[in-house]
């Protein structure tokens, strides 16, 4: 509601006319005549006045203002060169302003990946989620998170270890960063990414903000990749909005016995989401065309063998250089570029082809 009086009055005549109106019907009288009201809409409108005067009522912007230059962040809202523009595809939901920490031109290229998951996170979906940012770092994506632990955290320092950008959406206000056990994370993330809110400094992070604050995850991604989940989760939440966004979203599947995984499972079941377990896979949700990727980079002899020597799975230098032909030298040689130019990807064991059709 309040965004939908922001969009058609105005934010400042928009908050001018709250604080006037003293019945919800005052405040209607505002709107233009062929607005659209439903049956419901008055009575709904007179709650969220009552919210907004309650809110208005304690609401100290100063306060919040000097909080923020104290943690050394910035304001920022649609109309700033820097505002992600995923979060226009939210309509009247998307958030009037946000409150951040860090680097103003992380979202500068605009290429971002939602990677979200179980705060209990099994070995493997930590692995995976190392591979498949570090493949997309090695693409220029920022990859965005929620902060928690588990495989939030785990997108975020994959990211920092592979000297890519991240972004942590918060819950709560900027002052109260959650969970305490990542401070230090949070501090890396400012360093080359951002820490973000839609919520004012002093802001406690409560359980249906956590919700609220998915929204975000999903709409800031161009892409939502979900790793380890249950099948009641957040993360599940996450990939709802990604699917009324109308964003691609990926699951990556995992043990038929794993509750981890239980959500995973019941989003591709659901065809909610397409089956992730390939950097190529990763690449193809994101709308990057790899299956002719060796035609357009003109490869050299070295770098065609080394490529062709890969199967389906990931393999070491060792490997490539027996089944190439090459010396160790060679192969390293090879690898590297072939990585500079986004067509093999480092993995925790070794190499992978960035899609298993090249």
């Amino acid at each position: 509601m309040a965004g939908m009086l922001r969009r058609i009055l105005g934010t400042e005549e928009a908050l001018y006319e709250i604080r006037r109106a003293k019945t919800a019907k005052e405040l209607a009288s505002v709107l233009p005549e062929d607005f659209f009201r439903a049956p419901a809409f008055l009575s709904t409108l007179e709650d969220s006045l009552e919210c907004w005067k309650r809110r208005l009522a304690t609401v100290n912007v100063n306060r919040s203002l000097d909080s923020l230059d104290a943690l050394s962040g910035f304001l920022m809202n649609s109309d700033s060169p820097d505002w992600p523009k995923g979060l226009l595809d939210l309509g009247d939901s998307a958030p009037a302003a946000m409150w951040a920490m860090g680097k103003r031109s992380a979202f500068k290229n605009q290429k971002t990946l939602s990677v979200v998951g179980a705060r209990i996170a099994s070995p493997y979906g930590l692995e995976v989620t190392r591979d498949l940012v570090q493949s997309a770092v090695s693409k220029d994506y920022v990859v965005v998170s929620g902060g928690a632990l588990g495989i939030d955290a785990k997108a975020h320092r994959s990211a920092l270890d592979a000297k890519g950008e991240t972004v942590a959406i918060m819950a709560g206000g900027l002052d109260r960063l959650y969970p305490p056990r990542n401070l230090d994370l949070f501090e890396e993330i400012k360093n080359s990414g951002l820490v973000i809110s839609e919520m004012p400094p002093g802001t406690s992070p409560a359980r249906w903000r956590f919700l609220q604050r998915n929204r975000l995850i999903a709409a800031i991604g161009q892409a939502t990749i979900v790793v380890e989940a249950g099948y009641k989760s957040g993360s599940i939440n996450t990939a709802g909005h990604a699917n009324e966004l109308d964003r691609p979203v990926g699951a990556i599947p995992g043990p038929i016995n794993s509750t981890r995984s239980a959500g995973c499972h019941r989003l591709i079941k659901e065809r909610r989401a397409e089956l992730i377990s390939t950097p190529g896979e990763l690449f193809e949700l994101l709308g990057q065309d790899t299956l002719h990727a060796s035609a357009n980079f003109g490869l050299t002899g070295n770098q065609t063998r080394a490529l062709d020597s890969f199967g389906y799975f990931e393999q070491g230098t060792e490997r490539v250089a027996a089944i190439s032909g090459m010396t160790m030298s060679e192969a390293n040689f090879a690898l590297d570029s072939l990585e500079r130019i986004g067509l093999v990807v480092r993995t925790s064991s070794g190499w992978m082809k960035t899609s298993n059709t090249l």
